[in-house]
């Protein structure tokens, strides 16, 4: 005899459970949609006062509209320039700067997909992983190195294409741009890392701006600072930067096409720089900003704070703009008035028809299960 497959006699499994569906009288939904205006609306209101009570300051500098100072038409271009930025309102600290582009779509398909989270981890990776991972930018052709083919680290468009303006305070300013702490710190700790091995160093060029100085490197020979790849002379502190990879290990190469990750201090291979780390934490919007350093001092109404710039991110070739923005923060954030007032309007939107519902019950009532109001097919 074969067993039964009839469920068991149960509420559950003979779909005899309890249910609640709710009765949507006039008093019912009168007093939900007065109930959501009452919670929203003051909502609303503090939301939309603390963003008012953040001050915010954006200049543009680079794109269409914007002076023609600090405007290139090619990467890597290292223009330099200097802006100045009027105090509108006492800001007090900490100030946040932030660099801010526009059209930049970070959140394309291939491009959000374009990285390896392994290397960025500094594991060993295979070049057909990386292949896959980084596509189409896993590897270029050295340049004058008959055709030698090297595995770019990090590889992926989103670190190839890395902001890599330079921005900083003049000496002479009586403000300090911090560069620490800008980063997620599960990010810092847990998603970058490099190579076990990876060394780096710094050496001092006696020479000028300009002129290929001699240095020796982590490995003893002697280099050219203008040498491009992992030897580097930054021209402003005409420091020369060298960086070795252990054996085995994926080599970084500055690619001319793309601004291949050039950090403040120069193009380096370090995956724990922060400003790396915040732009491979892609945005999902084509207008973003990213926070590039804090100022630790009050500003106050009137001040004139300067920039001195490094420009060689290059968005005429995509149309899209570059700015500065430094902002201070509330308890709920930066400066956000959109969310304040969607509260606000949905609040009142709700009140209005808790109103026009409340006046409707009251002047044309209608009996709850009139029969009056059934229509009856007729056979």
């Amino acid at each position: 005899m074969q067993p039964s497959r009839r469920p068991a006699d149960t509420p559950f499994k003979q779909q005899r459970l309890n249910a609640w569906q709710p009765i949507l009288t006039p008093t019912y939904v009168i007093s939900t949609f007065l109930l959501i205006g009452i919670i929203f609306i003051p909502v609303g209101i503090t939301l939309l006062s603390q963003s008012n009570n953040v001050a915010e300051i954006t200049y543009q500098y680079d794109g269409a509209g914007a002076p023609a100072g600090c405007k290139i038409t090619a990467n890597n271009e290292g223009k330099k320039c200097t802006i100045d930025i009027v105090a509108t309102e006492d800001m007090k600290a900490p100030v946040y700067v932030y660099y801010e582009l526009s059209n930049f779509y970070q959140n394309h398909r291939k491009y959000v997909k374009s990285l390896s989270f392994s290397q960025l981890r500094g594991e060993m990776v295979s070049a057909d992983e990386l292949h896959e991972d980084c596509k189409p930018l896993d590897k270029v052709t050295e340049v004058g190195g008959a055709g030698v083919e090297l595995k770019l680290n990090p590889c992926g468009l989103i670190a190839n294409s890395m902001f890599n303006d330079k921005i900083s305070l003049p000496q002479a300013s009586k403000w300090t741009l911090d560069e620490t702490n800008i980063a997620w710190e599960s990010d810092v700790n847990d998603k970058f890392d490099n190579p076990e091995g990876f060394k780096q160093e710094e050496c001092d060029c006696p020479g000028g701006a300009g002129v290929l100085t001699a240095c020796t490197s982590l490995c003893g020979v002697t280099f050219d600072c203008g040498q491009k790849g992992v030897y580097f002379q930054d021209p402003d502190t005409l420091k020369c930067y060298a960086y070795e990879y252990p054996e085995d290990a994926t080599t970084q190469y500055l690619f001319e096409s793309y601004p291949l990750i050039v950090y403040p201090a120069g193009p380096s291979p370090n995956v724990k720089n922060e400003h790396f780390i915040n732009w491979m934490r892609t945005a999902g919007l084509p207008t973003f900003r990213k926070l590039y350093g804090s100022i630790d001092t009050d500003i106050l109404k009137g001040e004139t704070i300067s920039f001195d710039i490094d420009a060689n991110f290059d968005v005429a070739s995509f149309e899209g703009t570059k700015a500065i923005v430094i902002s201070t923060v509330s308890w709920f954030g930066g400066k956000n008035p959109f969310l304040g007032q969607s509260y606000i309007a949905v609040g009142s939107i709700c009140v209005a028809l808790a109103v026009a519902f409340g006046v409707k019950h009251m002047v044309s009532p209608r009996k709850l299960g009139d029969t009056r109001y059934l229509v009856w097919k007729e056979a």
